[in-house]
C-alpha cells in the first residue's frame, strides 16, 4: 500500500492483483486529459467531472460505473456548502475527482489502507468506504440544523423582530438544499443494492445496505425538520396576525374614544343662534364633563371587550 506515480498508472491497471484509488482535487483540463488517456472514460462522463450540479446518480459504462454523491463541505450559519464528488469505479481502480478538500475521502482511504476487507472484496470495498463516509458525515449536520430548529422555535415566541423570519426561511432552503442531496443518494445505493453489478460482490451487500438504511435515517430527519420549520413559521404569522389584529383594535377604541368629544364639540360648535346650552353659563363645564364622562364609559367598554 503505497502512493504511486501518474506516469505508472497504465501498468498498475494491467498488474493482476493491484487495486488503485486514484483522488484528483479541483479538476484541470489536464486532469481531464489523463484520465482519458489512461482509463479511456467516456467523454459524457468526462464532461460531467468538470460541470458542478449534477444529480447524485449511477451510469454504467463499459466496463465501470460513474457515480455522482455529495459530501457536506461545511455550515455557515445556516448555509451549508455540498461537495460534488464524482466517482469512476471499475474492476481494479476507483478514480474520485472533488472540488475543495473532502475529509470524507481521507477518512475513507485511510479506513481503506487500514482494514483487510479490500483483500476479499477489492475496490467494491473502495465505494463502500466512501458511501459510508458520506453519509455518516451528515448527521452531525443534522443535529446541528435540529438545535437551530430549536432555538427558532423559542424565538417565534419571545423575539417580534422580522429577522425571525428570515431565519426561517434561510434554514427552509438549507434542509431544501440538503433534501436534494440526500434523496437521490438513497437511490443511488438502492440501485446498487438491488441491480445485478457484476463487480459488486454480495458479501458485501449488507453493509452496503446499513448505509442506505442510514440515508433513510437522515430523509427522515431532514423532513421532519422541514414540518417543524413550517409548524414555525405558521406559529409566527399567526402570532403575527394576532399582534396586527390587536393593534388594530386598540387604534379603533382609541379612534372612536376620540371621535366622541369631537361629535360633543362639534355640535356646539355649529353657527346657530337657537342652540339651548348657548348662552347657559354652565355650557363650558358641561360639555367638558360630557366628553371627558363619554371618555370614561368607552374605556371601561373595550376594556371589557378586551380592545385595550
Amino acid at each position: 500500500m503505497h502512493e504511486v506515480d501518474p506516469a505508472t498508472i497504465d501498468k498498475l491497471l494491467t498488474e493482476r492483483g493491484s487495486l488503485l484509488w486514484l483522488d484528483i482535487q479541483d479538476p484541470t483540463p489536464d486532469d481531464v486529459d489523463l484520465l482519458r488517456r489512461e482509463f479511456g472514460f467516456h467523454e459524457l462522463a468526462l464532461e460531467d467531472t468538470l460541470r458542478r450540479g449534477q444529480r447524485p446518480k449511477a451510469d454504467e459504462y463499459e466496463g465501470y460505473y460513474f457515480i455522482v454523491m455529495y459530501a457536506v463541505g461545511g455550515l455557515t450559519g445556516t448555509d451549508v456548502d455540498m461537495r460534488e464528488v464524482h466517482c469512476f469505479w471499475g474492476n481494479n481502480y476507483f478514480v474520485s475527482v472533488h472540488e475543495g478538500p473532502v475529509p470524507e475521502i481521507n477518512t475513507a482511504i485511510q479506513r481503506w489502507k487500514d482494514g483487510t476487507e479490500r483483500f476479499h472484496h477489492g475496490v467494491a470495498y473502495q465505494v463502500y468506504a466512501l458511501f459510508d463516509a458520506v453519509v455518516d458525515s451528515y448527521f452531525p449536520l443534522v443535529d446541528t440544523l435540529s438545535d437551530y430548529i430549536e432555538d427558532l422555535e423559542q424565538q417565534v415566541f419571545e423575539d417580534k423582530s422580522p429577522e425571525t423570519l428570515r431565519a426561517i426561511f434561510d434554514l427552509r432552503r438549507t434542509l431544501i438544499t440538503m433534501r436534494r442531496a440526500v434523496g437521490p443518494t438513497r437511490d443511488v445505493l438502492s440501485e446498487l443494492i438491488r441491480r445485478d453489478v457484476p463487480v459488486f460482490p454480495r458479501g458485501l451487500i449488507p453493509y452496503l445496505a446499513d448505509v442506505y438504511d442510514h440515508t433513510i435515517r437522515v430523509i427522515d430527519a431532514l423532513d421532519l425538520q422541514r414540518e417543524l420549520l413550517s409548524s414555525a413559521m405558521e406559529s409566527y404569522l399567526s402570532i403575527t396576525s394576532n399582534r396586527l389584529n390587536q393593534t388594530m383594535r386598540t387604534l379603533t377604541a382609541l379612534t372612536i374614544g376620540l371621535m366622541v368629544p369631537t361629535l360633543i364639540a362639534g355640535i356646539y360648535g355649529m353657527n346657530f343662534d337657537q342652540i339651548p346650552e348657548l348662552h347657559w353659563g354652565e355650557g363650558y363645564p358641561y360639555a367638558l364633563g360630557l366628553m371627558g364622562i363619554s371618555m370614561i364609559v368607552l374605556y371601561f367598554v373595550f376594556r371589557r371587550i378586551g380592545w385595550l
